[in-house]
């Protein structure tokens, strides 16, 4: 009999709730057989590669720029310029330090630790062991797509979301997704529940998650960003990273209160001299309104922060962005299940 053409539709309950044969089913392939080749390009074509998409990996240029698009650090680039441009070399140089300073610090951390986060997202397994042509077979990870039998022991680390079908003693490690720090016990029961958790969805296992025990087959039901991995992923893409926090706001606020003094400082100065124009006067004027910015204050927050990501790099723990701790810091109440 031949098998129905596939396509790239979601059912309308999740595959939990489907028993084996109804995966099958759903999409044409036999537990036995497995897969054949060309039934494999076929689907790969029709569901894409089986991988996270990503943002094009770390980008330092967009890693420097944070450290410097914030309106207290342009003062602070004016303040230089026009410390240089009166020849006040010592002011000029001592606030291009600072700002040379904070910008380093800051770059230093963040890459680091996007760099750390981008080799953990990229943690998956290269190959995966799957049945084609009624044949095992070790392909690579990326090229399993939904209908593939896949076959895994202990230590593997299960690169789709599938639906178990057969499974001897397994344990796969979830912390990643659920939470949990124990392993859990996997088994073949068909679950009605369509809205169960995650971590109680027993017959079914999950890409980026570890065998820790046992060994098993099962049927790929999603691939790439449809997996449950991919699916936070997405989420965490969608996420507005450039909202400021509370102290970056406030230190804006500042800044901009800052340069309007300072403009009013020089239309006084000049008004005291009657609006005529001179060097000395210019001079006066404009050391007058650098004399009113705080020049250590960037330094002093950005070091500040710095400190806290080295204290809770201690106990490992991951900070990507230094302005992320004077977020934390100001939440009073964390619920959770566990």
């Amino acid at each position: 009999m031949p098998k129905k053409k596939v396509v790239d539709v979601e059912p309308e309950t999740p595959f939990h709730t489907f028993s084996v044969d109804q995966v099958a089913e759903h999409y044409s392939t036999n537990t036995l057989e497995g897969l054949t080749a060309q039934e494999a390009t076929d689907r790969l074509k029709i569901y894409g590669i089986n991988e996270l998409q990503g943002n094009g990996g770390v980008k330092w240029y967009k890693v420097l720029w944070r450290q410097i698009a914030n309106a207290l650090v342009v003062i602070l680039i004016i303040a230089t310029i026009l410390s240089f441009a009166t020849k006040d070399f010592a002011e000029g140089g001592v606030i291009l330090f600072i700002i040379i300073m904070n910008a380093g610090i800051g770059f230093w951390q963040e890459y680091n630790a996007e760099q750390t986060m981008e080799a953990l997202r990229n943690m998956s397994s290269p190959t995966a062991k799957v049945i084609r042509d009624e044949t095992r077979v070790t392909i690579p990870n990326n090229q399993a797509v939904p209908g593939d039998i896949m076959i895994f022991e202990d230590g593997d680390v299960i690169g789709a979301d599938c639906r178990l079908f057969e499974a001897f003693n397994l344990e796969t490690d979830e912390a990643l997704l659920t939470g949990e720090s124990l392993p859990a016990q996997k088994n073949l029961d068909l679950i009605d529940h369509a809205e169960q958790p995650l971590g109680d969805r027993l017959n079914m296992v999950f890409a980026s998650t570890t065998v820790v025990k046992g060994r098993a087959k099962r049927i790929v039901t999603t691939t790439g960003m449809k997996t449950q991995i991919g699916k936070i992923a997405t989420t965490l893409m969608e996420v507005d990273t450039n909202e400021a926090t509370p102290l970056q706001k406030r230190l804006n606020r500042m800044a901009y209160f800052i340069f309007i003094a300072a403009i009013i400082l020089v239309v006084i100065v000049f008004g005291v001299h009657k609006f005529k124009y001179s060097n000395e006067v210019a001079i006066y004027a404009i050391s007058v309104a650098i004399a009113i910015i705080p020049e250590g204050l960037v330094a002093v927050v950005t070091l500040t922060m710095a400190f806290g990501v080295r204290r809770m790099a201690e106990v490992k723990a991951i900070v990507r962005r230094l302005s992320s701790l004077e977020s934390l810091g100001a939440v009073t109440n964390i619920c959770s299940d566990k």
